[in-house]
């Protein structure tokens, strides 16, 4: 039995599956993706409506691409929430049937998370806690991190005062708008 090689033309017709050679049992691999490729995919991300990211890994080459989503960076980027009048802060979670109603003085305030995920004390597992019952914080001071998709994002504590209480057990799934701490502002 024979083999036949592998022409240009029938390569360039082969795209997204590995070629395979018969003759010497190897496998080539396609191209990398070109542009045109890459265009279309995010394209078909945006028209989908459900999707945002697109990710492909080889041991070769990967690529992920985001639609509408932060850039993923080698170092998790800070939290930058936005900027609330302390006065309007309300204490009610989006969903009330996710955790019981929370009753707080005026001179305290709710550090809350901007989006579903699963919620760490730590830094990392071997770490100590960012904050504990009874630490004094400023708005800049990191509280936790939110795990979203393995993108770790750090929640400050966006007022001044005193951690008073800590709603949520490290490692749980978490919604967005979802009490996570209390702050003692007086």
């Amino acid at each position: 039995m024979t083999s036949k090689k592998a022409t240009p033309a029938l390569k360039k017709r082969v795209t997204g599956k590995a070629l395979v050679q018969k003759a010497k049992n190897t496998v080539q691999m396609p191209p990398e993706f070109t542009m045109k490729q890459v265009k279309e995919i995010v394209s078909l991300i945006k028209d989908a409506g459900t999707f945002t990211t697109f990710g492909y890994k080889t041991d070769e080459f990967e690529i992920e691409i985001s639609v509408g989503a932060p850039t993923p960076t080698a170092v998790p980027a800070p939290y930058v929430a936005p900027q609330v009048a302390t006065t309007t802060i309300t204490a009610a979670p989006v969903n009330p049937a996710l955790a019981p109603a929370l009753s707080i003085s005026a001179s305290e305030r709710l550090i809350t998370s901007p989006m579903i995920g699963t919620f760490f004390r730590r830094p990392s597992p071997g770490s100590p806690p960012f904050v504990e019952l009874g630490d004094v914080v400023t708005s800049k001071t990191d509280v936790c991190i939110v795990e979203v998709m393995k993108l770790l994002n750090t929640i400050p504590a966006e007022c001044n005062g005193r951690i008073t209480k800590i709603l949520v057990e490290d490692g749980a799934s978490i919604s967005a708008g979802q009490a996570l701490m209390v702050v003692d502002v007086s």
